[in-house]
């Protein structure tokens, strides 16, 4: 099994929605049983856990130390030679089934991408994304951002598609290759706030001292009030969870030199 495949597969198991899920069909099973005590206890566990994510603003404590790590860097003075920007906000088969660029919650990355590619025409740019699907390789990003770009006056032809990665140290190792950084160049890296710290990590590792471009923020500095939706909180507990366990793969696996990478 691959790494690709296994951290899918983790991803699932460990996916706050799916944990809630079989609780709730493990329980099923036990009343079906006759197991009514034991039921009884999984369904208060998944009450008592609601609860506390209503209450307590587990996604902000999860959330804030990943998007904060790197600040929005002030490039008046700074050449900026490159952009590369990571994939994740494109929704494939939606884009492939109705022939229009459709894009998720993190389609930020692409406003920002496309804000510095004018603000830079001199850039060179770098799109980096194949397909994060395990059963669905047949489409990339790459071929959603072309038509995004298309649809907004831009020339996509500006833009250098890396199409085959399927998660983040592929992104980084097949980006390099195609953007061919220069020691002395500098390298904006456009990707969400709190996929900044493992994305930075991988490329520093490979040597490529990007500089942080940190955008498509979900949590608020200064809200710690309870939630008032169950949904969206999950949502963010799965996101937040993603990236630390993402963080602590990599590291042991040796695919970043720090858990955290160093703020420069």
């Amino acid at each position: 099994m691959s790494f690709f495949e296994l951290s899918k597969i983790l991803g699932f198991l460990l996916d706050p929605l799916n944990v809630i899920f079989l609780a709730v069909l493990s329980a099923t099973l036990q009343l079906w049983r006759g197991r009514r005590s034991a039921a009884l206890w999984l369904l208060a566990v998944v009450c008592a856990a609601c609860v506390v994510i209503l209450v307590f603003p587990i996604s902000q404590l999860l959330l804030i130390p990943l998007e904060q790590r790197f600040p929005i860097p002030d490039l008046a003075q700074t050449k900026v030679d490159g952009i590369v920007m990571l994939g994740g906000a494109q929704q494939t088969l939606i884009t492939r089934d109705y022939g229009q660029p459709a894009m998720n919650r993190h389609a930020e990355r692409m406003t920002t991408f496309l804000g510095l590619a004018r603000k830079y025409p001199d850039a060179k740019l770098v799109f980096s994304g194949g397909s994060g699907l395990l059963l669905h390789q047949d489409v990339s990003e790459a071929d959603v951002v072309k038509l995004f770009l298309k649809e907004q006056g831009f020339d996509p032809d500006r833009v250098l598609y890396e199409s085959k990665s399927r998660n983040t140290y592929e992104n980084a190792v097949l980006s390099k290759s195609l953007a061919t950084p220069k020691p002395n160049e500098t390298w904006l890296l456009v990707t969400s706030a709190a996929h900044l710290p493992r994305s930075v990590g991988i490329f520093r590792s490979l040597g490529w001292n990007v500089v942080p471009m940190p955008c498509d923020y979900q949590a608020r500095k200064d809200d710690w009030g309870p939630s008032l939706s169950l949904l969206d909180s999950l949502q963010d507990i799965r996101y937040a969870a993603h990236e630390w366990i993402g963080l602590i793969v990599y590291y042991i696996t040796g695919k970043t030199a720090m858990f955290l990478p160093e703020v420069k």
